[in-house]
Order: C-alpha cells, then sequence, then structure tokens
C-alpha cells in the first residue's frame, strides 16, 4: 500500500478488516451454538485499529457485534434464553470498544515516545540520531539512483558570547528560534537537525550546487534578519556541500560539510563556503 494515498489506504485498511470479520462470522456460525468465536474477532479489530484510525476500529467493533449476533440465530440448534444473548453480546461489544480505545491510546503514546526519542528537546529539529539515520537513508538511494543532494552544515558564530552576556535561557531561546527560522524556510522535503551545541546540520535531497546557490544565500539572509530582530550578536559559517554521487560511508558526507563549516570559522567567521563531491 505504499504507492496510495492516506484515505485509500484507510479504505483498503477498513475493506480487509471488514472482510476478515465477515469470514470469522461465517466459522462462527458453523462452529454452531456450542462454540464461540468471539475472541477471534478482535484481530481484524486490531488489524483495522492500527493501520486504520480509531475511529474506523469503533465502527468495525459494531459490525463485528453485529455479525456475532447473526453468526448465533443461524447456527442452528437450540438458543439460549434471550436474557443470556443479550448479556453475552453486551459482554463481548463492550470488550471489543475497550479494546478499540486503548489500543488506539497505546498508539498514540507509542508514537509521541517515538516522535521525542528522535527529536531535539530544546530546539524542536532533529537529533542527531534521527538524522545520522537519515543520511543513511539517502546515501543508499543516491547510490542506487545517482541523484544529489548537499548538506549544509551551520555554526552560529559567537554564541557563548550571548549566554555571557544575556543569561543561557535567551541562549536557550536563540537557539530555538534558528531551528524554528530554518525549518520554516525550507521545504518540506527537507530536514534540520541539531547536532550539538550551537551547531545545525541541513539535508537538501534532490539539490545539485546551483539550487544549493539559490537557497542557501536567502537562508542565511533570513537568519541574518531574526538575530537583528532580537539584537543577538551572532551570525553564521556555512559549510555546503554537494554531492554528486555517494562517499563510502554515509557519515564522511557530514564529516565533509563539517570540515568545510570549520575552514569558514578558523577563515574569519560569517561566510558561507560551498564544494563538490563527485567520488
Amino acid at each position: 500500500m505504499r504507492n496510495l494515498t492516506e484515505a485509500q489506504q484507510k479504505t483498503v485498511t477498513l475493506a480487509i478488516g471488514l472482510a476478515s470479520a465477515v469470514v470469522v462470522a461465517v466459522l462462527d456460525n458453523l462452529a454452531g451454538n456450542h462454540y464461540s468465536l468471539a475472541i477471534v474477532y478482535l484481530l481484524p479489530l486490531y488489524f483495522v485499529t492500527l493501520q486504520g484510525s480509531r475511529g474506523q476500529g469503533l465502527c468495525l467493533a459494531l459490525i463485528c457485534i453485529g455479525l456475532q449476533w447473526l453468526a448465533a440465530q443461524y447456527a442452528g440448534g437450540p438458543l439460549p434464553p434471550l436474557s443470556a444473548v443479550l448479556w453475552q453480546h453486551a459482554s463481548w461489544g463492550t470488550v471489543y470498544i475497550l479494546s478499540v480505545l486503548l489500543l488506539a491510546r497505546m498508539q498514540r503514546a507509542l508514537s509521541r515516545t517515538r516522535a521525542l526519542s528522535l527529536t531535539d528537546f530544546a530546539t524542536g529539529a532533529l537529533n542527531s540520531r534521527a538524522f545520522y539515520n537519515l543520511v543513511e537513508n539517502e546515501h543508499r538511494k543516491m547510490k542506487r539512483y545517482g541523484r544529489p543532494l548537499t548538506l549544509a552544515y551551520v555554526g552560529i558564530d559567537n554564541f557563548k558570547t550571548v549566554n555571557s552576556r544575556f543569561g543561557h535561557t535567551v541562549g536557550d531561546n536563540l537557539l530555538r528560534k534558528v531551528a524554528r527560522a530554518m525549518m520554516r524556510y525550507l521545504r518540506a522535503t527537507d530536514r534540520v537537525a541539531r547536532l550539538g551545541g550551537d551547531e545545525y546540520i541541513i539535508l537538501l535531497p534532490e539539490t545539485d550546487q546551483e539550487a544549493a546557490r539559490v537557497a542557501i544565500p536567502k537562508l542565511r539572509e533570513r537568519l541574518v534578519e531574526m538575530v537583528a530582530d532580537h539584537e543577538w550578536p551572532v551570525t553564521f559559517s556555512m559549510g555546503v556541500v554537494t554531492f554528486f554521487s555517494a562517499p563510502r560511508a554515509p557519515r564522511e558526507m557530514i564529516r565533509a560539510s563539517e570540515r568545510l563549516m570549520w575552514a569558514v570559522k578558523k577563515a574569519g567567521k560569517n561566510n558561507t563556503r560551498y564544494a563538490s563531491f563527485h567520488g
């Protein structure tokens, strides 16, 4: 279902869950009134809730209650008293609905935990772990398709001055504002990570050097305007490397852009240098 839209994926998921529930109902009917497959209805419910949504899971839960009742009605043989039938279906219906609600809550909690594990707490950008995984994935794609990509390593010049003059609270605010400015300006496909201290790195997929020389100066202008508005005495050193072929290891890409950024700092800071890697 990778090539389907989100709406199409949910529709397919619900259809699969509904078909599975019908199969369970048929088997439940064949088992007769002496045996119950009520617990098996949980399998399509779990599938739809995890792959679809809580709303779809609740919808299927109501359908399962109806299917379970139909399976019992047409199973043949003597039926238990009406009160017992109502109690049985109400009990299992409660189990179905509560299972969907609990599973959906657990899934949301896991999603939040996963997102936090990949995010830098102070800035909201990706953390180093998430970025390294991202670069490894892009490295594999580059080796397969040969499309260029650009990494821009950004260091904040004189950041310690902000901490010493205005305090760490202002320094943390500066780090957060820089990250948000970059994430807000760049494309949805670009990724920003904080690799520690006052250093950030930007991944621009399928971006050659010509495109990078257009995007990065505009980003620098945005950052300079932002720090000027707050009267923060900082500048930015940037090392921008465009890769036209994949180096041996993904982390070599990060190290190449970092070395270029440090060359800018040693040459006087507050500048951008570009380089390209052809293998």
